[in-house]
């Protein structure tokens, strides 16, 4: 399972991933003009989507996704990172519309790996996407130090408590096993 993010190639590079939080990149307009090029994804392959976008193109976005025979979408940067008060807390409102966004995904055959920073959130998104969610990525906090390179990875974490979906974390390429691509 990959993870495609080219929005992180406009960031320094060892830059730490909290960058990918701030507003200092048009996220999903990389994704879209790198996908205009008909890059080749590998197979399992997630394209990271900033899902709160009010100016994003959908409709464009996910033929471009079809074309590239993308696997499916993922919220990342996810909202709950994005989205804050001026006190620093989540906004939920946030999620309600990544939720919206990755069920429209779904209806178009996308399958769907939720990022959040809690098992709650994970919960909400299992009880809604239902078979359409193959993944969730718990984004522990100290991830976010994590520098931008290939040195970031999916680490299984397996399926937790009766949940059967499958659970990852970002972690140092020494211990994962599956890229979170900068390409």
């Amino acid at each position: 399972m990959t993870i495609y993010a080219p929005s992180l190639r406009a960031l320094p590079q060892n830059a730490m991933l909290v960058m990918a939080t701030l507003p200092v990149i048009d996220w999903n307009d990389c994704l879209l003009r790198d996908l205009q090029a008909g890059p080749k994804v590998p197979p399992s392959c997630y394209a990271a989507i900033v899902m709160i976008d009010p100016f994003a193109c959908w409709e464009d976005l996910g033929d471009l996704l079809e074309d590239a025979r993308m696997t499916g979408v993922t919220n990342f940067p996810p909202a709950s990172m994005i989205e804050r008060t001026p006190a620093g807390v989540p906004l939920d409102r946030g999620q309600e519309l990544e939720l919206r966004r990755m069920e429209w995904f779904a209806s178009r055959g996308f399958k769907v790996l939720f990022v959040a920073a809690d098992e709650a959130k994970m919960t909400a998104a299992e009880q809604r996407l239902g078979s359409q969610l193959d993944g969730s990525v718990y984004l522990r906090p100290e991830a976010l130090a994590l520098p931008i390179g290939s040195d970031i990875g999916l680490v299984s974490l397996g399926s937790h408590g009766s949940s059967s979906v499958p659970k990852f974390s970002l972690e140092q390429a020494a211990k994962a096993k599956q890229p979170l691509r900068r390409a």
